[in-house]
Order: structure tokens, then sequence, then C-alpha cells
């Protein structure tokens, strides 16, 4: 082989080889885009825990400071229904607080540019939950606002069956899914 020929064919490897490192790099970029620029597809469970979808990723979110009525409960459906309008084509973003005993995100919910959890509070879809006080300011103040106007779960007065209180007597473990 000639020293010409062998040149030319070195040359010719290399420019392989620099256009494979290119695409592996290109894709590398990819792979490791931080979550938040991507768009997710959303899920909604029942009025208070959804799943992301990402790239075929599921990442449950339960939403944090709210218990909304489960599914078989007076208003359980509507509040799931209310839920998905709030987030339906909106740019979703989770403020983490933690990861709960089920292994979902804890925290608060943000779809275009209002907070879904306060919102399904204000409603009257949700209760206040008051074992997360720590990371909850302004939800009791919502919650005696839907009661004093009689939204929701407070249509027909105070005297309502709390979540919790529902998952007990009908020994339901409140993971939903």
């Amino acid at each position: 082989m000639s020293l010409a020929k062998f040149i030319y064919q070195s040359q010719k490897l290399l420019a392989i080889a620099l256009i494979n490192l290119f695409c592996l790099l290109g894709c590398l970029a990819i792979a490791i885009q931080p979550s938040w620029a991507t768009s997710f597809a959303v899920r909604v469970f029942d009025g208070d825990n959804i799943t992301l979808i990402d790239r075929g990723i599921k990442t449950k979110v339960h939403l944090a400071c709210i218990d909304a009525p489960e599914l078989l409960q007076a208003e359980g459906e509507h509040a799931r229904k209310v839920l998905q309008n709030v987030l339906d084509d909106e740019e979703i973003a989770v403020k983490v607080f933690k990861k709960d005993k089920f292994g979902r995100y804890y925290g608060e919910v943000l779809a275009g540019g209002q907070n879904a959890n306060k919102v399904m509070v204000s409603l009257g879809l949700a209760h206040y939950d008051r074992l997360q006080e720590k990371d909850c300011s302004e939800y009791e103040a919502i919650e005696q606002k839907a009661q004093s106007n009689r939204l929701g779960v407070w249509a027909n007065g105070p005297d309502v069956i709390l979540p919790s209180q529902f998952r007990r007597e009908h020994k339901l473990l409140g993971v939903g899914y």
C-alpha cells in the first residue's frame, strides 16, 4: 500500500470516527437534558394524585397540603375532573417538599402559573391537610373561605366526612394507584 493510499484511508476512518463522536455527543446532550425543560404528559388519578410521564418514565406526585375526596365519595369524581381541567394543556412544574411513605413525590403542582393545590381547596374540592402544617401556609384560610361560600364538599354545610375518615372506614390505604 502506498503512502498516499494509507493517508487517504486514515483520513476516511478519522472522518467516520468524528461523525460517530458528534452523533454520540448529540444523543448524550439530549439524554441529560434537565427534566424541567421537557413537557410532561399528565395522568390524573384523583383530586390529589397525578402521574407525570416524561419519555416513558412515570413519576407519581401527591399534591401537598391537601386531601381530596376519594373517588367513591361525594365530589370525588368531580374533584378528579376539575384537577384534570386545571392541568390540561398547561406547562407543569412541581415544587417538591419530600417523598412520602408510598414513594410518591409530595409537593405543590404549578400549572399555567397557578397553584393547583390551592385551586382545589378554593373550589371546595379538597380539604386542607392539617398534618402537613410546616409547608402549608395559607391553606387553612382558603379552606375557610370555600366553607363559608358553601363550595364543593361544603355545599351542604360543614358536617362532612373527611377523606382520611372515609379511608379508615372503608379500609382504603390512601395510595389509590
